[in-house]
């Protein structure tokens, strides 16, 4: 019967059979499938703590695979349905200058861009003014933002320069943990810093819930991985929760391969092997 089917076909056909409405384990930043266990809520809750109580900068680390961007999309998703929230979400703050940080901040609410700094600036900080006064609470969120340059970080200070009786604006910045090192770099800015959160590693039992809220979201109410299996995935992985997500998958491809119904401790040992 398989062998009439193409290959995306013959898989959909066996995820359907394992009681799999769609890959559970896709690497693709999904928001349905974002688990927000303990770790992950803490800075959910923070960050939303941060926006509401206009609390200005706050710094989100971790290292790479933690879940930042998948964080980072969920906030911004959350906010920008809200008509007292404008909210901009730029994926790759990778500020060479300030001039470069000023534009790119201008453009990501629809502002023109300017020929010299100041008047990017003043373009920028008449839209703040105005939608202060609007009522509406201005938030930015910097994905990657250890990538930007420390001279970029002078716009950080403009805008926390630029207050009424409450924060303009609140900036979230989320990235690796050099991005720390960075804003220490500028100590004026780095003064500002409401609150700095590290994303830690997940636990055993976090990383077992976020798979089998991964298999129940894709349709499968019933276990698919062995105890065992996973005590050595998890082991492997060091609770990383990009690298948990890939070993999974790499065991998901080979348990339909053999046409197997569950990933056992010898599905993770020849994913493992290969990774050698």
């Amino acid at each position: 019967m398989f062998n009439l089917l193409n290959d995306e076909e013959w898989r959909v056909a066996r995820l359907e059979r394992l009681g799999l409405k769609e890959d559970p384990f896709k690497l693709s930043a999904d928001p349905r499938y974002l688990y927000l266990g303990p770790e992950h809520l803490a800075v959910y809750r923070q960050a939303q703590g941060v926006v509401s109580r206009r609390r200005g900068l706050a710094l989100f680390s971790g290292d790479m695979g933690m879940g930042k961007s998948s964080l980072a999309r969920r906030i911004y998703d959350l906010y920008a349905a809200e008509s007292t929230v404008i909210i901009s979400y730029i994926h790759t703050a990778s500020f060479k200058s300030a001039m470069d940080a000023a534009r790119q901040i201008s453009v990501s609410f629809g502002l023109p861009t300017q020929r010299s700094f100041q008047r990017q600036m003043d373009t920028l900080e008449r839209l703040m003014a105005e939608e202060y006064t609007r009522g509406r609470n201005m938030v930015i969120i910097l994905d990657d933002a250890q990538l930007m340059e420390s001279e970029a970080l002078e716009v950080l200070h403009r805008l926390y320069n630029f207050d009424y009786d409450s924060k303009v604006v609140q900036i979230l910045a989320f990235g690796q943990r050099e991005m720390n090192t960075l804003f220490e770099t500028n100590k004026a800015v780095n003064a500002r810093v409401f609150v700095r959160l590290a994303l830690p590693p997940l636990t055993l039992s976090s990383s077992l819930q976020m798979v089998l809220f991964r298999l129940n979201v894709a349709g499968r109410g019933e276990p698919f991985i062995d105890d065992d299996a996973f005590e050595l995935l998890y082991e492997h992985s060091q609770g990383v929760p990009r690298e948990i997500i890939r070993l999974c998958a790499l065991s998901t491809d080979l348990v339909v391969q053999l046409d197997l119904s569950t990933i056992n401790l010898d599905i993770i040992k020849q994913v493992l092997m290969y990774e050698a």
